[in-house]
């Protein structure tokens, strides 16, 4: 500080007879209003809580600092500021609010909201806030919209909150980009906004879900990372955007990165699933423990399956997202419907489960899932592939397994004519191909260690015929 700054420092506190640490407060006053032909287009001027009137603050009591020429600083107030001298920081902008310094008016009311420096009074921070919205802060006006919207200790005010958050979030502001996105989401834009008068007669969940996606992308790309994990939701089930799990994998990493948690639960997820990444359960229980440590439930009930699954992948193959042999029923019906199988049958007392498959793996039609109904493990998969009389369709199938898991140990029949068997073992499963005659319809089976054999055990004499009748009534 210069020499004469301190002079005129040292004045002041001699004027008001006080310490640097007890500058007096400042008293909002409500001196005068515009004429109503320079009030602001929109807003009530009731004096409730949606009113625009500017209210000039009262002066008079800091009347010594003016004459004393003393200017104020701003940067030098937001280092007072940000070092938690509420104080100082408004002696530096005082002066500067009076010659309508909007950066001043602004911090000036934040102080008032928050008690900082001040005693708290939230309409006078209200007051102040409005004075730098009127002149275009875009701060101020997505703090006054954030107020009016939340209703927290001011009246709330949907419409005069959206119209404030949309004039921050049209200059580039990304928290109010983001925060008018949601209220879309939320459908929360009231359709007696004026602004949103246009769309009364097309407002519906489509529109709302586009409007909130084209805001959370702009938010987004500067870096809001609430805006990212939003947006990555939305491409991900493919609500107002097309549905792209490379973007949502893209912007949930973003998201994850900055520590939002529901990102790094859905990062987690895609990364068990193999959903627009190779599945890594190492990276899966990475961010299910980061967003675990945050406390999110879903996450630490997460957390001992994909550890057991840690355990057991030296040992047991890995399907949908987990290893075969730490499956349970609800945890596969879960990732064959996400992996888009079309349950036709799936009941809880009954060994099988039957789906439609040709989305979950090319060329077949059903997926058989057997379970052992005491434990609840899965104990096999058995994919079919209807060749159509097409006898040598087996060896792609053949060649398709030789090329992941090797040569298979057991091989039975003629591929040109008849009934084939061939036979892998991989880990604790045994993999089975199959071709019947003479409809050369062509089977895929996996055989899960100990949970086939007690789902075996658990069935009557005739399981071959109880299977053979299930095969035969999904044609």
């Amino acid at each position: 500080m210069s020499l004469k700054k301190s002079i005129i420092l040292a004045s002041i506190l001699a004027i008001h007879g006080c310490s640097l640490n007890s500058v007096p407060l400042l008293d909002l006053g409500s001196d005068k209003k515009k004429s109503d032909s320079e009030q602001p287009k929109f807003g009530k001027a009731d004096g409730k809580g949606g009113s625009f009137t500017k209210v000039m603050p009262d002066f008079k009591s800091l009347a010594p600092l003016y004459d004393l020429g003393f200017e104020g600083d701003f940067d030098q107030g937001l280092i007072a500021y940000n070092d938690k001298n509420y104080r100082r920081a408004l002696v530096e902008w005082l002066p500067l609010a009076k010659e309508e310094d909007p950066r001043a008016e602004y911090y000036i009311g934040l102080m008032f909201m928050n008690g900082l420096g001040v005693e708290e009074n939230y309409d006078q921070g209200i007051l102040w806030l409005k004075l730098a919205a009127n002149r275009d802060y875009v701060d101020a006006q997505f703090e006054l919209g954030r107020a009016y919207v939340s209703g927290v200790k001011i009246e709330q005010n949907l419409d005069q909150g959206i119209r404030w958050l949309l004039s921050a979030a049209k200059k580039g502001h990304a928290g109010a980009q983001f925060s008018y996105g949601l209220l879309n989401q939320q459908d929360k834009v009231p359709l007696s906004s004026d602004l949103m008068a246009l769309y009364k007669q097309s407002r519906s969940k489509t529109f709302n879900f586009t409007q909130a996606a084209k805001w959370y992308t702009l938010a987004a790309e500067q870096n809001h990372a609430a805006a990212q994990s939003n947006l990555a939701s939305l491409y991900r089930v493919g609500i107002g955007v097309q549905q792209n799990n490379e973007e949502a994998f893209k912007w949930y990493t973003n998201s994850a990165n900055q520590g939002v948690i529901d990102a790094q639960y859905n990062l987690g997820l895609m990364y068990e699933q193999g959903i627009a990444t190779p599945m890594d359960t190492q990276r899966a229980l990475f961010w299910h423990t980061k967003a675990a440590e945050q406390g999110y439930l879903p996450s630490q009930q997460r957390l001992p399956f994909l550890q057991k699954m840690l355990e057991t992948l030296k040992t047991s193959l890995v399907l949908y997202g987990g290893t075969l042999a730490s499956t349970t029923r609800k945890n596969l019906r879960q990732r064959l419907k996400s992996n888009f199988a079309n349950p036709l049958r799936e009941q809880d007392n009954y060994w099988f489960d039957i789906y439609e498959s040709s989305k979950l793996l090319k060329s077949t039609d059903r997926l058989f899932v057997g379970y052992s109904l005491q434990t609840d493990q899965v104990a096999s998969l058995e994919y079919r592939f209807p060749s159509h009389n097409a006898p040598n369709y087996v060896l792609q199938i053949i060649e398709l397994i030789n090329d992941k898991y090797g040569l298979p140990f057991e091989s039975k029949g003629d591929l040109n004519f008849g009934e084939v068997k061939y036979s892998w073992k991989a880990k604790d499963t045994i993999i089975t191909v199959t071709r019947y005659w003479p409809d050369t319809t062509v089977y895929l089976s996996y055989k899960i260690g100990d949970a086939y054999r007690q789902m075996v055990s658990e069935m009557p004499e005739n399981a071959k015929e109880i299977e053979y009748n299930i095969k035969f009534e999904t044609y």
